[in-house]
């Protein structure tokens, strides 16, 4: 029973290592691709990462660094790190606009 306990003990461990460093490579995609796409500086203010059987995505929320009005809400696939499910405030739209992108309706 002992051994048990410790078993289980040690892979729950083991899977928030790994989840710890999903976590990590899924912010830094975000933050690359924030800066590689919009030019824009940010910060993840906020992350959760799905259970394993429901999705492999992370979802990540952010703001522009020294404007914390303008948020957005992102997913990563931790498999590909692919970036989707790109929403944001409308203080974060104005800024996209005035750079010359057309945010989606």
């Amino acid at each position: 029973m002992i051994a048990l306990i410790l078993v289980l003990v040690g892979c729950q461990k083991v899977n928030k290592n790994e989840d710890a460093e999903l976590i990590s490579k899924a912010k830094a995609t975000v933050i690359k691709h924030m800066k590689d796409k919009y030019g824009l500086d940010v910060e993840i203010t906020y992350e959760h990462k799905l259970p394993t059987y429901v999705s492999s995505k992370v979802d990540l929320e952010g703001n522009v660094k020294g404007n914390p009005e303008q948020t957005f809400d992102i997913a990563v696939d931790y498999k590909t790190q692919e970036t989707s499910s790109f929403l944001y405030s409308p203080e974060l739209k104005n800024v996209l606009m005035e750079k010359g992108y057309k945010p989606r309706e």
